[in-house]
């Protein structure tokens, strides 16, 4: 939703610009749309632009800078689908950390509403462009959690300290969402082990941390896993 007051330059934009384009647990969000409407904005070119939540009035603050980030986006949607068919996984998409040429040298006002906007943005053009079955094999077969524990209990005969010990390296070089994910495993098959859960927690607070200035949906996610309560923000504590 766009309003614009003329007498005030100041245009207010609703949930237009959501990060994830549209909420990250649902089939939405249209990429095309939001060029549309941001050109929608630049034609206007209002003086104060206001969101619907207001971390996204501090960061995506002007018509330039929505008129930078478009061209962004679409440059980084035409690497996407040309990586779709080229067959590339998500992941090593994700991983290429794809960078528009001129973003850095000339464009640096628009460099975090792009970095914020892009994991997003590539995952939604690699969900609407590719079927069930990804190029990784994923999609073919269905292994879950009880398999995965299996696999590393009782095929590759892996206790429960050798888990814990693998989990703790992965955390001590910065690759918590793997060591988050070996412990989902391992936990069906530990599922008292004060280790296993210890490891566990601080895998999942160094992802709250790493999402925690630019992924609340992420940051939610990971605090639910492990039941980390936050404290409510109010009126006399933001004083």
């Amino acid at each position: 939703m766009l309003i614009y007051l003329p007498d005030e330059k100041v245009m207010f934009m609703g949930d237009v610009i959501m990060p994830y384009l549209g909420a990250p647990f649902v089939e939405e969000g249209d990429l095309q749309g939001l060029f549309d409407a941001i050109d929608v904005v630049v034609s206007r070119n209002p003086q104060h632009l206001l969101h619907g939540h207001e971390p996204l009035t501090r960061v995506f603050s002007s018509p330039p800078i929505l008129s930078h980030l478009k061209t962004d986006l679409r440059w980084l949607r035409e690497q996407v689908l040309t990586a779709i068919r080229r067959g590339d996984e998500r992941t090593a998409i994700h991983e290429s950390n794809l960078i528009p040429p001129d973003l850095l040298a000339n464009q640096l006002d628009a460099y975090q509403p792009y970095y914020i906007l892009r994991e997003h943005v590539i995952d939604r053009i690699y969900d609407q462009n590719v079927g069930y079955w990804e190029a990784n094999l994923q999609g073919l077969a269905h292994p879950g959690r009880i398999d995965r524990g299996e696999l590393l209990v009782d095929y590759l005969g892996l206790s429960e300290a050798q888990i814990v010990k693998a989990a703790d390296r992965l955390n001590t070089d910065g690759k918590y969402a793997m060591a988050a994910d070996l412990l989902e495993s391992a936990q069906v098959k530990f599922p008292s082990s004060n280790s296993v859960k210890r490891a566990k927690r601080f895998a999942y607070l160094k992802l709250m941390e790493k999402s925690q200035n630019t992924d609340p949906f992420k940051f939610i996610i990971y605090s639910g896993k492990i039941g980390e309560q936050t404290p409510q923000i109010n009126a006399e504590s933001a004083k």
